[in-house]
């Protein structure tokens, strides 16, 4: 497992996990919820994050999880790396978010199980087989913002179609 998650030096997560242990305890998290806010912190991730605490998982949901202080790309990198398993949330906005990709990077890279949910998304849409899909045009945003190198977004590529071949969960509300 390689420490950088993005070569271009504005990635949003820390590669540096020497305070992860005084961060986030071994084993901290049961499950790490990878989510697009803006899509979906109100209803579907917010719930879930509910519903498995109320069943007595331990959960990390950024807004419930992190505390004040915290330098929250370090925070976030720190829970990936120590939770047990991944619930990847998948939405019409997620590729436009460099931080959601790059955790995703790095829940593939942990070896940890990864559970994605599908929502108002198609497997086939993170595979970018459609030119006009939501996550083809958004990688286009990107490559001609010019703000990531061919390299980082190749392996946002990589990882989108790795979890689009994941068996998950279809949810269209």
């Amino acid at each position: 497992m390689g420490n950088i998650i993005c070569s271009h030096s504005l990635s949003p997560l820390s590669h540096s996990t020497a305070r992860c242990h005084y961060l986030v305890p071994t084993s901290a998290y049961d499950v790490f919820i990878n989510h697009r806010g803006k899509d979906t912190k109100q209803f579907l991730a917010s719930s879930l994050y509910d519903n498995l605490q109320n069943r007595g998982f331990r959960v990390f949901l950024d807004k419930s999880s992190l505390r004040v202080g915290q330098y929250v790309p370090e925070a976030i990198t720190c829970a990936i790396r120590r939770a047990a398993v991944h619930i990847v949330i998948l939405s019409p906005n997620y590729a436009e978010s460099e931080w959601c990709l790059d955790e995703l990077y790095l829940l593939i890279q942990t070896g940890a199980p990864i559970v994605p949910v599908f929502w108002k998304v198609r497997p086939s849409e993170d595979r970018m087989e459609d030119e006009n899909g939501v996550y083809a045009k958004d990688f286009r945003k990107h490559k001609k913002a010019g703000k990531f190198s061919t390299e980082t977004l190749e392996k946002w590529r990589n990882a989108l179609r790795w979890v689009s071949l994941v068996e998950g969960f279809i949810s269209e509300g």
